[in-house]
């Protein structure tokens, strides 16, 4: 059964002199006290108020982000082997400094340069090679949060073919650590259902709710099904000239619609029939949905094949000044309803509503091209293809700054710019991040969805612990409807 932990808010334990300043912010311990007073709260696209719950301006040059020494964030000093990816992320690549071109402004820089490194891969391979080196930043297992806004002012790399992005992922996965993420991102499924069709090399779901669990033995509630969803408040791929460039904000989602349902790449999605995509999104003026979709059907994606709901900014300028990127995560605790709106410049992008994450099917009417002819084409023709109703994302997300050297869904690669005339060593630039929400649910092992017990019971899938741990740096404050949610789990198990 579920039982209320007592005590648990741990108290701030004091780790170095920079977390001296945490917590002189009105009482919010993980708010930068530099963050303007303007800032500490603000009103969401529903009309209600949200309180600062989170901030860091990156205004001490003296700030280290290596493991163990920032209460934030964690620069990791691994090889990302992910998404062919061809540059080592090192901690000294991000560092805390003045932009030369933009007044005023210090800023944390991700430097990304034509720079070898040798060391290890996420999966423990030895002697990992990658003749270019840049930086990723995770507040995974420091801070997390469930439900709200996030904010990043940010300026991109200028060049060609860098892969930065601004983002937030479910704390039960950690980023390029595929051990960790593999049946977990980026699902959002919480049903048993022994019908349900993947693509052919995707692999299931990890924690189903088909399992039974022991919450004091194995860290989760049983019965309940768990992933490590992906929002991403911007993905860019930076081109010259700068003003082809072209940014993504997207929902990474399994398990995936059938295939019936998703556009070709590049295409825009019909209205109806075959490639009609989800219903109930909304874009914002210029804005289409036209791009990405996610890996086609039975194409090899041993960590998942899921669907990514994006819309794009095509052809335009993000590296010439900073701009804001904005997600709002709204009605996301307790099982609530919720909604989904990326901003850029505080313009609406696209949305979605939890309505939208409903049940796809459809009956195939007349046998394919290459199906079998005959009785196995008659049983072909008369299949019902369907995927259930996923659940809107509410798992506690870390979030993360990285910029990416490598292939975006097979394209156009960094190691490509040099020919065209984009330089490698430009740098990306975040004035700051900030989360608001209208009530605190801060910590990264709330009540209805844990993650601590299980982390540390499968160490090995998710590399070197981060350090301090968020519950040792800031309390944890949960909500009164994240313990009765967690009761209902328990009940409907």
């Amino acid at each position: 059964s579920y039982r209320r932990a007592s005590g648990k808010s741990r108290a701030h334990v004091m780790l170095a002199p920079w977390l001296l300043s945490l917590g002189a912010k009105d009482g919010c311990c993980w708010c930068d006290p530099d963050t303007p007073k303007d800032a500490e709260a603000v009103t969401g696209s529903d009309g209600d108020d949200y309180t600062l719950v989170f901030s860091d301006e990156f205004n001490d040059p003296s700030r280290s982000f290596a493991n163990g020494e920032d209460p934030k964030w964690t620069a990791l000093e691994v090889g990302d082997t992910s998404n062919l990816g061809s540059a080592f992320y090192l901690p000294e690549q991000a560092t805390v400094l003045a932009d030369q071109n933009a007044s005023g402004v210090v800023a944390l820089r991700i430097l990304t340069e034509e720079k070898p490194h040798t060391g290890d891969s996420p999966t423990g391979e030895k002697n990992i090679h990658m003749p270019y080196s840049s930086a990723m930043l995770q507040s995974w297992n420091k801070f997390c949060f469930t439900g709200g806004i996030v904010e990043f002012r940010a300026k991109l790399p200028g060049g060609g073919g860098y892969w930065p992005a601004l983002w937030a992922f479910g704390n039960l996965g950690r980023a390029v650590y595929q051990s960790s993420n593999t049946g977990l991102w980026p699902w959002s499924y919480d049903e048993c259902d022994a019908d349900l069709a993947l693509a052919p090399d995707s692999p299931p779901q990890r924690i189903s709710a088909c399992d039974d669990h022991d919450l004091d033995v194995d860290g989760l509630h049983p019965f309940q099904g768990r992933g490590a969803t992906e929002i991403d408040a911007a993905e860019v791929a930076v081109r010259s000239p700068s003003a082809t460039s072209y940014a993504v904000f997207s929902l990474q989602i399994s398990p995936a619609v059938p295939a019936y349902f998703k556009p070709a790449i590049g295409s825009l999605p019909a209205q109806r029939g075959p490639g009609s995509w989800y219903s109930g999104l909304k874009y914002g003026d210029g804005i289409a949905g036209k791009g990405w979709y996610g890996p086609p059907w039975g194409a090899s994606c041993p960590t998942g094949c899921p669907d990514t709901i994006s819309a794009s900014v095509v052809d335009d300028v993000f590296d010439e000044r900073y701009r804001t990127y904005r997600v709002e995560l709204l009605g996301g605790g307790g099982g609530e309803g919720g909604s989904l709106r990326w901003l850029l410049d505080g313009r609406l992008v696209w949305s979605l509503d939890e309505s939208a994450l409903g049940a796809y099917a459809v009956d195939t009417s007349a046998q394919r091209p290459g199906e079998a002819g005959g009785e196995a084409g008659r049983e072909a023709a008369s299949r019902r293809e369907r995927t259930p109703a996923r659940a809107f994302p509410r798992e506690p997300m870390a979030l993360i700054v990285n910029s990416a050297i490598g292939t975006w869904n097979g394209g156009y690669g960094a190691i490509d710019a040099p020919a065209d005339g984009g330089p490698i060593g430009t740098a990306f630039h975040v004035d700051w991040v900030r989360v608001w929400q209208s009530g605190v649910n801060v910590g990264c092992d709330p009540p209805d969805y844990p993650t601590a017990k299980y982390i540390r019971s499968n160490e090995w899938r998710y590399g070197p612990d981060a350090s301090p741990l968020g519950s040792e740096t800031c309390p944890e404050i949960y909500p009164e409807s994240a313990h009765r949610h967690a009761e209902q789990i328990v009940a409907r198990a």
